[in-house]
C-alpha cells in the first residue's frame, strides 16, 4: 500500500499538474486485515446490503482506519460467493458502496452487491432519487424552525487538512434543508435533509451559518483537529450526527424501500443530558 505525493504533499485527486511538478509515490507496510466489525444489518436481499454504521468505524480504509471498515465487512460476510464468483472468472458479484459516511457519523450505509445493482444505485445518486434524512446536534440556539442553506462548496485551500471542504462562489451548488426537532438552552436538535450530496456538506454548511455539529472538531477549530491526530493523541469524540432515514425505488425489483437506523445510545445519552440539565436550569 502506498500513496502519490504531489513536491513532496499530500494532493487532490482533481489538482492540475503544471510543468515541473514531481509526482512520487511512497509505499507503506500493507496492515495486517484485524478484526472484523460485527455490524447490524438494516436491509439485504441480494442485491443490496443496508448497514448500520457505528461511529469510529470508517466507511472504507483511510489513514489510520486502514482496517475494521464497512467495505472490509461486507467483503468477508460474502467472501465464500465472491470467491465462488472470482473462481469462474466472474466479477459481476462484488460488495462495493453506494455512499459514505465520516469516521465519526453514525447512521445507514448502503452496499451494492453485484456491478449491475452498483451502477444503478449510483444512477439513483446522481439523480437525486434517494431520499436522506439526518439528525445532528448543533451548537448554538439555531434561530428559524426550518430553513434551506444554499451555499457553494468546494476544497478549502486555505485549510492543513487535505480533505477539508469550504463554501466558495466557485464550488460545486449544494443545498441543506433542516428543520428544529428540539431546543436547548445552548444546543439545537434538527432534522437535516440534504438535496445535494457534496463532500462534508451538512457539516460545512451548519458550521458556515455558525451552529458546528457538537463535537465536530474539523469545522470548530482545526487547530484542535490537528492535534487530535498525532499517533499518541486520543481519537475525538463522535459527531452528533445521524444519518437515520433514506429511501428509494429498488432499481431491479421496482419496490419502494425504506430503511431506518435508530439513533444510537450515545448520542441518546447526550440529548437526555442536555434536556435534563435545561430542565435543572428552569427549575434552579
Amino acid at each position: 500500500m502506498g500513496e502519490s505525493l504531489l513536491n513532496g504533499r499530500r494532493y487532490s485527486t482533481a489538482t492540475r499538474l503544471r510543468a515541473g511538478d514531481e509526482i512520487g509515490i511512497r509505499w507503506h507496510r500493507r496492515p495486517e486485515n484485524g478484526p472484523t466489525p460485527d455490524l447490524a444489518c438494516l436491509f439485504e436481499d441480494g442485491h443490496l446490503l443496508a448497514v448500520d454504521k457505528p461511529a469510529g468505524i470508517a466507511s472504507h480504509p483511510m489513514g489510520r482506519f486502514q482496517t475494521g471498515t464497512v467495505v472490509q465487512f461486507a467483503r468477508v460476510k460474502y467472501a465464500a460467493r465472491v470467491r465462488e464468483c472470482l473462481d469462474r472468472g466472474d466479477m459481476g458479484f462484488y460488495p462495493n458502496l453506494v455512499n459514505r459516511l465520516d469516521v465519526h457519523t453514525s447512521g445507514i450505509i448502503l452496499v451494492a452487491l453485484t456491478g449491475v445493482m452498483h451502477r444503478a444505485m449510483q444512477e439513483l445518486v446522481l439523480r437525486r432519487l434517494i431520499s436522506r434524512e439526518y439528525v445532528a446536534l448543533v451548537e448554538g440556539s439555531v434561530s428559524s424552525d426550518r430553513g434551506s442553506i444554499e451555499f457553494p462548496i468546494g476544497p478549502d485551500m486555505t485549510s492543513r487538512v487535505r480533505l477539508k471542504m469550504a463554501c466558495r462562489a466557485d464550488g460545486k451548488d449544494s443545498v441543506t434543508n433542516f428543520e428544529v426537532i428540539e431546543r436547548f438552552p445552548r444546543h439545537t436538535l434538527l432534522r437535516v435533509t440534504p438535496r445535494t450530496g457534496r463532500q462534508h456538506q451538512i457539516r460545512v454548511h451548519l458550521a458556515e451559518i455558525g451552529h458546528p455539529v457538537l463535537g465536530d472538531l474539523l469545522y470548530k477549530d482545526e487547530g484542535l483537529f490537528l492535534a487530535a491526530q498525532e499517533p499518541a493523541a486520543p481519537l475525538p469524540s463522535r459527531h452528533c450526527l445521524h444519518a437515520r432515514c433514506t429511501g428509494f425505488t429498488h432499481p431491479v425489483t421496482g419496490g419502494v424501500v425504506g430503511i431506518e437506523a435508530p439513533i444510537p445510545g450515545d448520542f441518546e445519552l447526550v440529548v437526555r443530558e442536555l434536556r435534563a440539565a435545561g430542565r435543572a436550569g428552569l427549575t434552579g
